[in-house]
């Protein structure tokens, strides 16, 4: 009797210490794939790229008290402030607003490798009305929308919506303005 209480109590005690150890070494393999996970994070933190407009140039193809068909051309300079990270801009678009009135040209992909800047130039047609009458002064919103991608070596992100606001802008007809260095808000 001694003896079939003895085997009983000693092949589960096996079982119980299998248990275990399968169950600390999963549990060991979770948290080394979380730590993993953090820290590959934590070293490659995306930034949203910087924008910062330096010039603009109103050219007035015709101009009447009460509208003014122009072209407005834009110089943008585009910084990656990422180490490891490069930023693809698969789609962009500048988009001019004047008093509720939008008119928009695309901006061919490009890409911003890291700690490296691009300056852009783009240009939109414009027909504004001059509510007010004419003046030798306008004051757009500029904005840009893109679809950015962020890759690091092979690995590539999906790509997701970035928006850009540049704000305060004011602009002489017939002249080239030059910003100091207008930084734009960018929304990821």
């Amino acid at each position: 009797m001694r003896s079939t209480t003895a085997t009983t109590t000693h092949g589960i005690t096996k079982r119980t210490r299998l248990i275990r150890l399968v169950g600390r070494s999963l549990l060991g393999v979770i948290f080394l794939v979380a730590l993993g996970m953090i820290i590959c994070w934590l070293v490659v933190i995306p930034k949203t790229p910087r924008l910062i407009v330096e010039t603009g140039k109103v050219v007035v193809h015709s101009s009447t008290i009460s509208m003014l068909n122009a072209t407005i051309a834009f110089t943008v300079k585009s910084y990656n402030p990422n180490k490891r990270a490069s930023i693809h801009m698969d789609y962009m678009r500048m988009i001019v607003d004047n008093m509720g009135v939008r008119f928009s040209s695309a901006i061919p992909s490009f890409t911003l490798t890291p700690r490296n800047q691009t300056v852009l130039w783009s240009a939109v047609q414009v027909n504004f009305e001059y509510p007010f009458g004419y003046t030798e002064e306008i004051n757009p919103e500029l904005q840009f929308s893109a679809e950015v991608s962020y890759s690091v070596e092979k690995w590539m992100s999906k790509p997701r919506l970035l928006e850009i606001y540049c704000n305060h802008l004011l602009l002489k007809i017939n002249d080239s303005t030059t910003f100091d260095n207008t930084k734009c808000k960018v929304d990821l």
